[in-house]
């Protein structure tokens, strides 16, 4: 492995104990409680590093948003029109891979702007998935309201279970949301086409 190679993987790995260290911190405290030195007590990493990539702690949660939606939407571009058994897999494999970061999307001291742009980009794909399965004509603005009124209960789910530890086995949560999924099809078929 070249030189280059290397220090590209200690900055993704710094990066992440910084992420992950952030993420654990504001699941305690609010972000403008939160130092730059208990930060990299946390991740393990010195000072100097964090400030060789970041402004400042609202500059690293930014970028973690920035990243997490970057991901969210990759998902949803690649998957949505998915059977909801294979999207659902995928999403919870990601939460899996994710537990730390999926902690801080749901948790009580992150502003709700960031988990509106996460059901944003949710309702975006359901509706367009909707019009392209259905053959759909209507309007966005018609068709919108049931998306955000069916992805708030999908994402009410998943964040309770979040929050709770991943407590439910994740089957049975796949299996509800599947559920959910096929319910609702029929409906918006029916109301819309």
């Amino acid at each position: 492995m070249d030189a280059k190679a290397q220090e590209d993987r200690r900055v993704r790995k710094t990066k992440r104990a910084l992420r992950e260290g952030l993420a654990e911190l504001l699941m305690e405290k609010n972000i403008q409680n939160i130092t730059v030195k208990e930060l990299t007590d946390k991740a393990d990493v010195h000072r100097s590093t964090f400030y060789a990539n970041f402004k400042d702690i609202y500059d690293l949660y930014g970028q973690m948003e920035e990243a997490i939606l970057a991901e969210i939407s990759d998902i949803l571009t690649d998957e949505y029109n998915l059977d909801p058994k294979v999207f659902f897999g995928v999403l919870f494999r990601y939460i899996d891979d994710n537990k730390k970061l999926c902690r801080l999307i749901f948790g009580k001291n992150v502003n709700g702007f960031f988990i509106n742009r996460i059901s944003d980009l949710f309702k975006s794909s359901c509706v367009a998935c909707w019009r392209m399965e259905y053959g759909l004509t209507n309007s966005t603005e018609e068709i919108e309201p049931y998306a955000h009124f069916f992805l708030s209960g999908c994402l009410g789910l998943v964040g309770d279970w979040v929050c709770n530890n991943f407590e439910q086995p994740v089957e049975e949560l796949m299996t509800m949301l599947v559920d959910l999924d096929y319910a609702f099809r029929p409906f918006i078929k029916s109301k819309f086409s």
